[in-house]
């Protein structure tokens, strides 16, 4: 079930948290949502806590019991040698160095533009099928054309004037039977005409007798002589809502303290823990070569922690780590 409320957080974050064991990472690109796991990352941000707590209507306690058991299936499976199958999301294996790696399942992955795409030269392809058929239907009026004057030829070896008047009705009813056709038409684009003005002209009056109403622009022309409306007193027993809108407060870091002396507090922007040193040696390196004082720090837990940044006030390491999660959101800062 926990593999299904991942999969349901994964559209509108950039990152999901399960406490203790990992992270799934989202990033959006142009081909769709590509989903790693840093298995550094493990302190609870609730988010993942908090839908189980919505859905399954529980308590805190009992969703913390919830991820455990379902991380104790992860570790089952590692045991075993097998990978563990988040639905929807992709696979977690361990390898023989004890790294958690992970393979993002395609399905995962929004592929609705491409197919879009290619669906195009199928519209394209039928035009030109359709343009050969239209040509043999226009040579038909070809055929018909010298038919017609065919029969003009008769009245004139006969040279008598009286053919020639009658047929000057055929051609004069031909003529009027378009006019009438064109007469009919004009009609009826007026009458068209004629009824899309009054429709305009009856939305305009519409709107403009709403606008009175509601601006109240009939309240100077009322005499003083109209009797008041009575007043109807309604108590509103509904409670307040409170409708201000609070700007959303700068993100804060999360910051994790240890008992230290407080005359040599510092605090620490952490951009990787590990529990095997060597690992941390190998961050450590790669930080240092990509410009960073980095240092490593180990705590009480057993993990070692790579720091890249110290600043003695709370105020400084707040600051810096504001300027520094633009490129990398995962660092958290160290009260050491």
């Amino acid at each position: 079930m926990i593999s299904k409320y991942i999969k349901d957080l994964i559209p509108n974050n950039s990152r999901i948290i399960i406490p203790d064991f990992g992270a799934f990472m989202i990033q959006d690109t142009p081909t769709g949502k590509v989903i790693s796991f840093n298995d550094f990352l493990k302190f609870n941000d609730s988010v993942l806590l908090n839908r189980i707590i919505t859905v399954e209507k529980v308590d805190a306690a009992k969703g913390k019991e919830a991820i455990k058991a379902y991380i104790a299936r992860i570790e089952s499976a590692f045991k075993a040698g097998e990978s563990f199958a988040v639905e929807g999301v992709g696979y977690l294996s361990k390898d023989s160095q004890n790294n958690i790696n992970f393979e993002q399942d395609e399905n995962a992955k929004d592929k609705g533009k491409p197919k879009a795409a290619a669906a195009k030269p199928k519209a394209e392809e039928v035009k030109p099928a359709a343009a050969p058929a239209a040509e043999p239907k226009a040579e038909a009026p070809k055929a018909e054309a010298p038919k017609a004057p065919a029969a003009e030829p008769k009245p004139q070896p006969a040279a008598a004037p009286k053919p020639q008047p009658s047929a000057a009705p055929k051609s004069t009813y031909t003529n009027n039977s378009y006019t009438n056709r064109n007469m009919e038409i004009k009609t009826k684009d007026k009458t068209l005409t004629t009824v899309l003005i009054i429709v305009a002209a009856a939305v305009i009056i519409g709107v403009l007798i709403w606008l009175a109403i509601d601006f109240n622009w009939f309240g100077p022309f009322k005499t003083a002589k109209e009797a008041p409306a009575p007043v109807e007193v309604v108590v509103d027993t509904t409670p307040a809502v409170d409708t201000t809108v609070y700007e959303e407060p700068e993100p804060e870091p999360v910051i994790i303290e240890e008992p230290v002396d407080p005359s040599s507090m510092h605090y620490h922007i952490i951009a990787g823990s590990f529990q095997v040193e060597s690992n941390a040696i190998r961050f450590q390196e790669d930080m240092r070569s990509r410009g960073y004082n980095a240092v490593i720090l180990t705590r009480g837990t057993g993990y070692h922690y790579v720091s890249v940044k110290a600043f003695d006030s709370r105020s400084e390491a707040v600051a810096e780590w504001r300027n520094m999660t633009i490129e990398n959101p995962n660092l958290w800062i160290l009260v050491k």
